[in-house]
């Protein structure tokens, strides 16, 4: 057998810029199961110009991809359809585990809507045999008519597989996070504990949150020849014990490596006194959600954090020397003033990286079921933060200008110069 990997991507209005490049983390977990079965693959990302090899027929094709790329996704699987016309189909990752019946399309033949390797094996190994048994967390379509819809699959534990690293080895130095090169992935947890009300994320796993293993975090990261180790979990510490197990077992082995990471503000007010120790175990950078800047804003997304509390926060990451990334998200409703508010604060608190994007309502999520009604365009790849998928209080133009003129005092920014001058 042998089996395409791709990475299905569409561009946003930065891909020429490309300040974060990584890779395709989701491809190698399966890379690792293929591998451990001695099954021929091959890994597609036009993003590493990886095409497909000349003169090699798959017998399977699995694509991933974020939500923008939902109808990309399914016209890829009806190239390969034409070009190999015996080849099966299979589409998994995070979008789909939220919106399985979007892609039952007649070019696809699996929709696996688990992140469960163990089902990805499995589904492997019936494909081989031809047995067209059910599967639970996998779609299936019957004699190319109907289709079978299986129930959920609830990981408890996450798995113990770690992806190959073959890819990062050879292509360690087009990786990057702005201006820190070398930079691999590390992923521990499944979800998200918290419950804000624009974030996919937390419905992951049909919303069972798996917290880190700590030690399996660390044992990865000394087995990889990396400059800088990006933990993208959708929150690094939730608890003072998750971080001095941390630190611990950092200690414990010596270990001199450089981490970002996300924490949450309240979390950093809360445990400031660990920073320095921190610090020291090699969290250099930490990526912080503010989302807002006054607090009747932050109850909408039931954010649970006080915007009160926020210059307290960027002034204890610069006491301490540790790199910050300021996350906000601004409203359709936006005026005039609520758009110089935010400036202000960026600009008032010196915040020297940050991002900036629209709120928009995620497939799967309730915020989108709650606003379907009111979307004004519907084509997935607009939903990237980007652009405005609701009607705007101010005219478009006039939104647009100022959203990308909060992002004009990046332009003074040390590290994005830094990052420009390596380019």
């Amino acid at each position: 057998m042998i089996v395409f990997l791709k990475k299905v991507r569409v561009k946003t209005i930065f891909s020429t810029f490309e300040p974060v490049v990584v890779e395709p983390l989701e491809l190698f977990y399966l890379k690792s199961v293929l591998n451990n079965m001695n099954i021929e693959n091959h890994v597609i990302d036009a993003l590493f110009k990886l095409k497909e090899p000349s003169a090699v027929i798959p017998d399977v094709v699995v694509l991933t991809g974020y939500n923008v790329a939902e109808n990309e996704i399914i016209k890829q699987a009806k190239y390969y359809k034409l070009r190999y016309p015996e080849v099966k189909v299979i589409v998994g990752g995070v979008h789909i585990q939220g919106n399985s019946d979007l892609f039952h399309s007649d070019a696809i033949d699996y929709v696996c809507h688990t992140q469960s390797l163990s089902t990805f094996k499995e589904l492997i190994n019936k494909i081989i045999m031809n047995n067209e048994s059910p599967i639970a967390g996998v779609d299936y379509q019957k004699n190319n008519s109907t289709w079978n819809i299986s129930n959920k699959v609830v990981l408890e534990t996450k798995e113990f597989i770690n992806p190959d690293r073959s890819f990062f080895n050879q292509y360690s130095h087009k990786l990057r996070y702005l201006e820190k090169r070398n930079v691999a992935l590390i992923k521990g947890s499944i979800g998200c504990p918290y419950n804000c009300s624009y974030c996919y994320c937390k419905l992951l796993n049909n919303g069972n949150y798996i917290k880190a293993n700590y030690k399996e975090i660390i044992d990865e990261m000394e087995s990889i020849d990396a400059d800088y180790f990006w933990i993208v979990d959708d929150v690094l510490f939730s608890s003072r014990s998750d971080a001095l197990e941390f630190i611990e077992l950092i200690k414990v082995k010596n270990l001199k490596k450089k981490i970002i990471g996300y924490l949450r503000a309240d979390f950093i007010l809360r445990e400031k006194d660990l920073l320095p120790f921190l610090k020291e175990a090699g969290l250099i950078e930490i990526i912080v959600g503010f989302e807002a800047t006054d607090n009747d804003e932050l109850n909408k997304y039931q954010k649970a954090t006080n915007a009160l509390d926020y210059p307290e926060v960027i002034t204890l990451l610069n006491i301490y020397d540790i790199d910050l990334t300021a996350l906000f998200m601004v409203q359709p409703e936006y005026t005039l003033r609520d758009f110089m508010k935010l400036y202000r604060f960026i600009k008032n608190n010196n915040i020297d990286v940050y991002t900036v994007s629209i709120l928009t309502p995620i497939k799967g999520t309730q915020d989108y079921n709650l606003l379907k009604d009111k979307l004004i365009v519907d084509n997935p790849e607009k939903f990237d933060f980007l652009h405005l998928v609701l009607k705007s209080r101010l005219p478009k133009w006039l939104f647009y200008m100022l959203f990308y003129g909060v992002h004009v005092r990046l332009l003074t920014s040390k590290r994005v110069w830094k990052y420009i001058s390596r380019r």
